[in-house]
């Protein structure tokens, strides 16, 4: 079986639940005034502490129509405060330009000494594209809108004069002086759900998270969907002569008994119910990972016979969750 390794969100408004003591800092961004982003700190905080426990990887979701800070920008602040944690920031194609891309996933990936890689995600909030100028809404053309956009990412890493002549995007002579840490590039990850965008992450991205059913009473069918899916995507990276290695998302909720973690998570779906800010970013409870650490750990092994080694977590309350996280079941599984 693959080695596991283990991710956390970094915190944002629309990535995680927040707790009472990063409430204010939340709120703060959609007001002027104050000094240096109290939410930026404590993503800082939280961050710098994972690196610490032995978390190897950070998510930073890309909410363009949340207070939220910009993915890209905080990767990069983020990349200055943090010495071995990999800084993954989401990206749209349609909105992101992809030569622009390039240029500062190549600026990151040096700043952060090569810890850099790209969560490619086509976004499914039809009014956060309009707002920013795309109103491509067929499902079939995003794919190949980010099939293309990935192409050129790694063409003008790649190639010392590139062009491309597609169906979306036009390059004549490309230049990109600055090349990334990580050769060739740095590495996609991507979730896509559909047939089209499945055949773009087996063609072009390194990591793929999986689907399952956002109600955890369906767990052993999304169980069962999870094997399926992870075998036709096997199929066809093998058919290229690649490989891929394959990912989740998920809450982790932690209880003296499972019956109290699954009271947790009860709680937590009801109050997620009433603020839908919170609730785009908190959809994780169907991964079931809550109960005792035991009952964590045995279902993280599960899915690593499945083929799943990489595990990105969101906990609540975010700081204390983690913490016990990483001692009361790290343990367990390594």
């Amino acid at each position: 079986m693959s080695r596991l390794s283990f991710g956390v969100w970094t915190p944002a408004p629309q990535a995680i639940r927040p707790d009472p003591p990063v409430r204010p800092s939340f709120a703060a961004l959609t007001e002027y005034g104050g000094g240096v982003d109290e939410s930026y700190l404590y993503a800082v905080s939280i961050l710098q502490r994972a690196e610490a426990l032995g978390f190897e990887i950070s998510l930073i979701a890309q909410r363009y129509l949340g207070p939220d800070l910009d993915s890209w920008i905080l990767a990069t602040a983020l990349a200055t405060q943090t010495k071995t944690i990999k800084i993954m920031a989401a990206l749209h194609p349609g909105i992101a330009d992809p030569r622009m891309a390039a240029k500062m996933g190549a600026s990151i990936d040096r700043i952060s000494g090569g810890r850099f890689c790209i969560n490619i995600v086509n976004g499914l909030r039809k009014d956060e594209f309009e707002i920013y100028g795309d109103w491509l809404d067929q499902e079939q053309p995003r794919y190949r809108r980010m099939n293309e956009f990935i192409q050129v990412m790694k063409g003008m890493w790649t190639q010392d004069a590139f062009s491309f002549d597609g169906e979306y995007y036009a390059v004549k002579d490309g230049r990109l002086p600055t090349k990334p840490v990580q050769n060739p590039y740095p590495p996609f990850y991507a979730a896509s759900r559909v047939d089209e965008g499945m055949d773009v992450v087996a063609r072009e991205c390194s990591t793929w998270f999986v689907n399952y059913d956002k109600d955890r009473r369906n767990h052993a069918a999304s169980l069962k969907r999870i094997e399926s899916e992870i075998a036709v995507m096997q199929s066809r990276v093998e058919a290229l002569g690649r490989t891929m290695t394959y990912g989740i998302n998920a809450l982790v909720l932690i209880g003296e008994t499972d019956e109290e973690a699954e009271a947790m998570a009860d709680e937590h779906i009801r109050a997620v119910a009433n603020d839908p800010l919170t609730a785009v970013g908190t959809s994780g409870v169907g991964a079931a990972l809550i109960g005792t650490p035991e009952t964590i750990a045995k279902g993280i092994r599960i899915y690593q016979s499945l083929g799943i080694s990489l595990f990105m977590l969101h906990f609540y309350p975010m700081r204390e969750g983690m913490e016990e996280f990483a001692e009361r079941v790290l343990p367990l599984v390594r």
